[in-house]
């Protein structure tokens, strides 16, 4: 993708009440400006309009179809800029403004608009989507093998860990923190990820066996977000998927990704907290090894 590369538009010829109905029927929101002419005209308007979400979510639609399952939608931000009546023909398209390298993906933000028959735009707006980078050449590590091994888009693996207060004393030891025994330090979320404590290894078999000379890896990006701190005494169970398993060129040779996401609850179910994390590995493509 590159900027002010022209997103492929999605038209609808006319927006009918039978869109307006199944949108009101799936938000459980029936405001009768959308359907009722009358009560369109008390509001000052020629006519039943159309919902704004419904066009944001036929903008997210557009947006996931150009991706072509080549990445996520992140954000999508509109702003309505005057309602489109029932009936009336829309054109949602979009171009790219930026795009940017990160860790594990680019970064591709986006304008995008809703316009109608007379071109005038009645919805503008900003999106950001995370696109995975193709490879220059074809796959040639085991990206098929360890998806399969990994349960992509499954639930990997399930474990529970009871926290005490020596556990969370030893990890304020480990990093320097004086802190209490009585509740964890943030970072205390990684200490409970079942690949890093050894306690789930669904990938190893498969590396072993890539015939090419490792030239690097490690721990490609770590995030977390937090519902409230771990305290000793909790009972955590930690939920395991692999969001993503996809190769890109690097520096140092061809760099295979995979990524997990760990959700973290309580004795009850609640959420405490969701991490994300990568791993990396490098090889030289032009150094086979006996694997």
């Amino acid at each position: 993708m590159r900027v002010s590369e022209a997103i492929p538009t999605l038209t609808v010829d006319a927006a009918t009440l039978e869109h307006v109905v199944r949108w009101s029927a799936a938000i459980d929101d029936y405001t009768p400006i959308h359907f009722d002419p009358e009560a369109a005209a008390a509001r000052g308007m020629a006519g039943p309009v159309v919902n704004g979400p419904w066009k944001a979510a036929l903008l997210a639609t557009m947006l996931e179809s150009w991706l072509d399952g080549r990445g996520t939608l992140a954000r999508l931000d509109c702003r309505y800029r005057r309602p489109d009546l029932v009936g009336a023909a829309l054109t949602f398209g979009g171009t790219v403004t930026a795009v940017t390298a990160a860790t594990g993906h680019d970064v591709v933000e986006c304008d995008v608009w809703v316009a109608g028959a007379d071109g005038d735009k009645t919805v503008t707006g900003t999106a950001t989507v995370h696109l995975r980078p193709a490879s220059t050449d074809e796959e040639t590590l085991a990206t098929e093998r360890l998806k399969a091994a990994v349960r992509l888009g499954q639930e990997a693996g399930r474990f529970t860990y009871e926290v005490t207060a020596g556990d969370i004393a030893r990890f304020r030891a480990a990093v320097g923190d004086p802190g209490p025994d009585t509740v964890a330090p943030l970072t205390f979320f990684a200490a409970l990820d079942p690949v890093e404590r050894r306690d789930m290894l669904l990938d190893a078999e498969v590396l072993d066996e890539i015939p090419f000379a490792k030239t690097g890896g490690g721990n490609a990006f770590n995030e977390v977000e937090y519902e409230r701190p771990i305290r000793a005494g909790d009972v955590i169970t930690v939920v395991t998927s692999y969001t993503e398993v996809y190769e890109r060129d690097g520096g140092s040779g061809r760099l295979l990704f995979r990524v997990r996401t760990n959700d973290l609850l309580d004795a009850a179910g609640d959420l405490v907290a969701r991490t994300r994390m990568g791993h990396v590995m490098a090889y030289d493509l032009k150094r086979r090894v006996k694997a």
